[in-house]
């Protein structure tokens, strides 16, 4: 199979399940831009994807997440020292924060960024924990522990 040709069938089998899990930890807006950001890089990469690409792709997807978190970060950061100097932009350069709603919601943000990823990886994403822990980028046994005290931690806050 040529590098197209895998690419494609890369894109058409899992190409899905990226979106998903970006949908599910970005707004909707953007989770395209970060979609097509994920098949830049699997594209670039296409050697170094494995036979299993799921939780690789997972992986790229996740660190272009944070990379954009960072920068989210240091934006409102920036909105918010121009907000207090005297010189600062009018009051609708401020971003606003989204808000999120709902027990599901609140029920995962009480748990550890490391416990909530592991959690939403296998319950959403439908990952096997060694899947997951590769997405994660840690051992097998790290996520199984994650994972059970991710459930236990929720099964606690009942």
């Amino acid at each position: 199979m040529d590098d197209q040709a895998r690419f494609d069938a890369m894109y058409r089998e899992h190409g899905g399940a990226v979106a998903r899990y970006v949908r599910r930890r970005w707004d909707a807006q953007a989770a395209d831009d970060v979609v097509a950001d994920v098949f830049v890089v699997a594209w670039r990469r296409l050697a170094d994807v494995p036979d299993d690409p799921l939780p690789w792709l997972l992986g790229v997807a996740r660190r272009i997440l944070a990379n954009r978190r960072r920068g989210t970060g240091r934006e409102r950061a920036l909105l918010a020292r121009m907000r207090s100097e005297p010189s600062a932009g009018p009051p609708s350069m401020a971003a606003d924060a989204p808000e999120v709603a709902g027990a599901v919601w609140q029920a995962l943000s009480a748990l550890s960024e490391p416990d909530r990823e592991v959690l939403l990886l296998v319950a959403w994403e439908g990952l096997a924990p060694a899947r997951a822990a590769r997405v994660l980028g840690i051992g097998a046994n790290t996520c199984a522990a994650r994972l059970y005290r991710a459930r236990r931690n929720r099964r606690r806050a009942r």
